[in-house]
């Protein structure tokens, strides 16, 4: 089947739910670069920065002269790198280029040590209402590790300094897998994390890309081992164990919230929805374009200037779109629902991988649930092994 041939075709149909498409800003600047990440992002300076957001416009108009749909947003995220460099003005200043839905979601990535009084109330002046706060740990050993600036003590006082301007939408990262960590310090950082009494917390373990300064040093043997399988399969249950106990629902593999305070923005990658993604390195997904802007300033900068539109490099398949819409969708604790699989792509999974589907059921590690697939609690640390025999 046939997908619609370029972006000119992409009807406001792929935004008919009428409140706008999601849309995610990348802030590629950092103070000091952790060693684990993998993320693109460079040194930061005042100039680079207005360079860059000068480029990051022009680009956010580039889209909306070629969609006017573009122009309204129901979440917007500002992520990176750093994003909460950016001063309140400037981030105001972003927002202001889109028709924002009444009840809009826009998240701000925020380094703990930016946390003061005279930023958050600059914030207050801005459509901010949700903030993503790089925690990673409450052990200031693991902090020190991580090559993190920020330390446990201050964190309480930061977090009561963000309820009282009005950010109470908070959302806590932790990082498991480190050397050293066992399922006693999980429990402890957890016991830290819940005193904090978040909306969310998104639990990632720590999986150095080889090419990372971290990844270098494990590789030879510079650093200390990291935990093996059976120790992490260990912390991620206590990790579940502990937050489903505490009333967290557990809505995505390393994601867990209160009720009704899911990541929505993160939702529509889940859920394989049209998001716009600008800025040097984004990726987005605006159907049938899946794109990714290039990880380098000087191209992304020549991209802008020769008005080089990122579709110019290719289309996404409808066989790739149904396997990214597997994949993403089994993440959710809900599963993939196999009719609306179906009626998008052509595609019945529960008759072309019937096979699969019993043997990995047999194992418990798929549940076929009417007409709805989702990964056993025994699957989700290996969820991409399991998903990956669906693809």
């Amino acid at each position: 089947m046939d997908m619609c041939p370029s972006l000119d075709a992409f009807s406001d149909a792929a935004l008919r739910d009428g409140r706008g498409v999601a849309v995610y800003l990348h802030i590629p600047f950092c103070l000091a670069r952790c060693g684990y990440c993998s993320f693109f992002s460079r040194p930061f300076s005042l100039s680079a920065l207005e360079e860059y957001l000068g480029y990051l416009r022009r680009e956010i108009d580039l889209w909306q002269q070629r969609n006017p749909a573009l122009k309204q947003a129901r979440t917007l995220y500002f992520g990176g790198g750093t994003p909460s460099l950016l001063e309140a003005d400037q981030i105001k200043s972003l927002c202001g280029l889109f028709d924002l839905a009444q009840e809009a979601e826009v998240t701000l990535e925020i380094n703990p040590i930016q946390i003061t009084a005279p930023y958050l109330q600059k914030l207050g002046e801005t459509p901010v209402n949700r903030l993503s706060i790089g925690l990673q740990s409450m052990d200031d050993k693991d902090l020190a590790w991580l090559g993190r600036r920020h330390r446990s003590d201050r964190i309480p006082a930061q977090i009561r300094l963000c309820r009282e301007h009005g950010l109470d939408n908070l959302s806590l990262d932790l990082i498991y897998g480190l050397p050293g960590q066992d399922v006693d310090s999980i429990r402890r950082n957890l016991d830290y994390y819940l005193a904090l009494s978040p909306d969310h917390i998104s639990a990632y373990l720590l999986t150095p890309d080889p090419d990372t300064p971290l990844g270098r040093d494990l590789t030879s043997g510079a650093q200390t081992p990291l935990p093996d399988e059976d120790d992490l399969a260990a912390q991620y249950d206590t990790l579940r164990e502990t937050l489903i106990a505490a009333g967290f629902e557990h809505y995505e593999i390393s994601n867990f919230c209160r009720p009704g305070m899911a990541s929505r923005h993160n939702l529509t990658y889940w859920k394989s929805k049209p998001w716009l993604a600008v800025g040097a390195s984004a990726s987005g997904w605006l159907p049938p374009l899946r794109y990714t802007n290039p990880a380098d300033l000087d191209q992304y900068y020549h991209n802008i200037d020769t008005q080089k539109m990122p579709e110019e490099a290719g289309e996404c398949s409808l066989e790739q779109a149904c396997a990214d819409h597997i994949m993403m969708g089994l993440r959710l604790l809900e599963g993939l629902d196999l009719n609306e699989l179906q009626s998008l792509y052509q595609y019945d999974l529960r008759s072309a991988k019937a096979a699969e589907i019993a043997k990995l059921s047999a194992s418990g590690l798929l549940a076929l649930e009417g007409d709805r697939l989702r990964l056993t609690d025994t699957a989700l640390f290996v969820s991409n092994a399991v998903i990956g025999e669906l693809l």
